[in-house]
């Protein structure tokens, strides 16, 4: 599959479709690309598949940074 299309998209859906999810597929993604974990996840991240990934990720991080400002948290 990723010889015939060397596409960041179609690769993560393939993935999302034989249930690989998360960091695994972020390592798979990582293997194929031969890239750093940073430009793995952005690939993952970017794959329009990956959007409730995407906007859980988003929320987490928003909470975190809310969290943060708050006093006596952390």
């Amino acid at each position: 599959m990723w010889d015939g299309t060397r596409d960041s998209d179609v690769l993560q859906q393939w993935l999302k479709d034989h249930d690989c999810h998360g960091v695994d597929a972020v390592l798979v993604t990582m293997r194929l690309l031969s890239c750093t974990l940073a430009e793995a996840q952005r690939a993952f991240f970017a794959a329009p598949c990956r959007r409730q990934e995407r906007d859980f990720h988003n929320r987490v991080m928003k909470g975190l940074e809310a969290a943060g400002d708050e006093p006596g948290v952390f």
